[in-house]
């Protein structure tokens, strides 16, 4: 234990003196090969190696590039529309239909950082023309982009999925219950907030007539399509999930032609984009894999299962409770991505050995981590949307913390109601 305990103190001071995460769990696991002498350097090059060429993961590309030529086709300003139509009639409806139009665009984005840093911007100046304070504009859209990673698909859970080979399918039907059930959470409390609140009573109505709420329809259905070429496809077994990724690559790029929006040129901007964000993760999942196979190697896994063990007492609840305080905590300083990488390998093989269906744990993990990255004092998503919208960090976060006790109560029910994530998995597979 003496080597992970160096490890781990290495990781956590390199992280808080601000050196990237990629740098901060490499360095350590260099070091391991200085205090394990006689350890082939080969071993290093085979575990970076064995989920960098998982099939899944290939499908994270694809999904990345249909979120981004989805914004660049002017897809996002035709869901907003369509969400304003929707509720925007209701006090507070813009700030209900920030929350709705997230959740749509989750269903091609993946990604937290693309919704806040795509949708993010439409919503923000459209809540701001409309009368909505800066500060409240922001907030919302920093709370509602945590939907990204838990709406399929979702580049967290494909993640997750290569490198604890588990089936992606199964995380993302499972996604979908919690996903829906966070958007209302949020819709509700901005209910509350515009009928109840000094503030919320000043929110103004957005109110479409009905003949022209009713042209936003067939404009926001090619969108839409996206979601079920992609869950259609992979449910009625014509693709993996890999493939569907690819189907829906090409789809965005027929859909940005059709609106007239698209060129190469611009495709090849998005696609450079693409490469860019995936380099990292690339790069995060070679280190975080070998960081694994450090811990596995040094016993770690049986250590914590043996300690979570007797601590929970065989509640299983209570060891849920626990790791979800973990990691609302872990996710206030590391990008999901990167703590799903860090935490999975030890994890999951721990809930699988007390009895825990390591494919509904790993949404809760999802979902917890989400709600940390809009948890001060670093979570990345306040700073994103707060260079977007140019809005001070500080009234961001004000704001946006006002949305986690419900996030935290979605968790909650969905830890002692299972069902929530687990009906759909059982009724589609």
């Amino acid at each position: 234990m003496t080597n992970i305990l160096i490890i781990s103190v290495a990781f956590i001071t390199l992280l808080l003196l601000g050196v990237p995460v990629a740098f901060a769990l490499g360095v350590p696991c260099i070091g391991y090969l200085l205090l394990v002498p006689g350890l082939p350097v080969t071993v290093v090059a085979q575990n970076i190696m064995r989920h960098m060429l998982s099939f899944t993961l290939i499908s994270m590309p694809g999904f990345l590039f249909v979120g981004r030529m989805m914004n660049t086709s002017g897809i996002t300003d035709r869901l907003f529309k369509f969400a304003i139509a929707m509720v925007g009639r209701f006090r507070g409806g813009l700030a209900m239909a920030n929350a709705l139009a997230s959740m749509m665009f989750a269903a091609m984005s993946g990604t937290a950082i693309g919704d806040a840093g795509g949708l993010g911007l439409v919503e923000m100046n459209m809540m701001k023309e409309a009368g909505y304070e800066d500060d409240v504009a922001a907030g919302i859209t920093a709370a509602s982009s945590i939907l990204g990673p838990i709406i399929p698909p979702s580049a967290a859970m494909v993640l997750l999925a290569s490198i604890c080979e588990l089936p992606v399918t199964m995380l993302f039907y499972g996604g979908m219950g919690p996903g829906i059930l966070l958007c209302l959470a949020m819709m509700l409390l901005i209910a509350v907030r515009a009928h109840f609140t000094t503030r919320g009573k000043r929110w103004p109505k957005t109110v479409v007539p009905w003949k022209q709420a009713l042209m936003t329809i067939p404009q926001a259905i090619p969108a839409l399509f996206t979601f079920v070429i992609i869950l259609g496809s992979i449910l009625s077994g014509l693709c993996t999930a890999t493939e569907a990724a690819v189907v829906a690559a090409w789809y965005s790029i027929i859909l940005g032609f059709c609106y007239k929006k698209a060129t190469w040129k611009l495709i090849w901007k998005t696609l450079e984009e693409t490469v860019a964000a995936c380099g990292v993760f690339m790069l995060i999942v070679s280190i975080a894999t070998f960081l694994a196979w450090i811990f596995t190697r040094e016993n770690l896994t049986s250590y914590l299962a043996n300690f979570l063990t007797v601590y929970s007492a065989g509640n299983q609840q209570f060891l849920m409770l626990v790791c979800v305080a973990v990691f609302l905590i872990l996710g206030c300083f590391l990008d999901t991505s990167a703590a799903v990488l860090l935490l999975a390998p030890i994890i999951i093989p721990v809930v699988k050995s007390v009895g825990i269906d390591p494919c509904y744990f790993g949404v809760i993990m999802v979902i917890a981590l989400m709600i940390g990255i809009i948890t001060p004092p670093f979570g990345i998503c306040l700073f994103v949307v707060s260079e977007v919208g140019n809005v001070p960090v500080r009234k961001t976060t004000a704001e946006a913390v006002k949305y986690i006790p419900a996030m935290v109560l979605v968790v909650i029910l969905c830890i002692f109601f299972p069902q929530i994530i687990s009906w759909l998995p059982s009724l589609l597979m």
